[in-house]
């Protein structure tokens, strides 16, 4: 089940090697997600924000989040690439998961049709397990570089 730690190791992997900003890149993983914050929200307005806060899981619904966010950095088209980037990622993982309840709102605005590649069991936590291992060897091919290249 890709979680918020599963969804931040793959996209500190996805961005480590390109050698921008990973924290970027992970933020992007995190944005869709936003929509699970809604019940915070339910207990102000005392209702249910849940659709609301339903598109902010699609691409276009992330990426329009990621274009907010990005107006508050230097090089807005850097920011919006290397959230992107971590919203591809974050998409990717959802998209290969088994949802009982349908799937990801891959077209939303334009259609509701919920898609999955139904791979990834939801109550499998084997992807988070190897989301780990990939990131210590990453973790530590870098370090072994980066080390290697101060030596020389």
């Amino acid at each position: 089940m890709p979680d918020w730690l599963t969804h931040s190791l793959v996209a500190w992997i996805t961005g480590k090697p390109i050698k921008q900003e990973v924290s970027l890149v992970v933020i992007g993983s995190l944005i869709p997600d936003i929509f699970k914050l809604h019940p915070i929200f339910d207990w102000f307005v005392k209702g249910d924000t849940q659709n609301f806060f339903l598109p902010l899981h699609t691409p276009v619904g992330a990426l329009l989040i990621a274009c907010v966010i990005s107006l508050f950095f230097h090089d807005i088209k850097k920011t919006i690439v290397l959230l992107g980037i971590g919203i591809t990622t974050h998409v990717i993982l959802d998209l290969s998961l088994v949802n009982v309840s349908g799937g990801m709102l891959m077209l939303f605005p334009f259609s509701w049709d919920e898609w999955q590649l139904s791979l990834i069991r939801i109550d499998d936590y084997m992807i988070t397990i190897y989301a780990i291992i990939a990131a210590v060897v990453v973790y530590s091919i870098y370090f072994i570089y980066e080390k290697k290249k101060l030596t020389q």
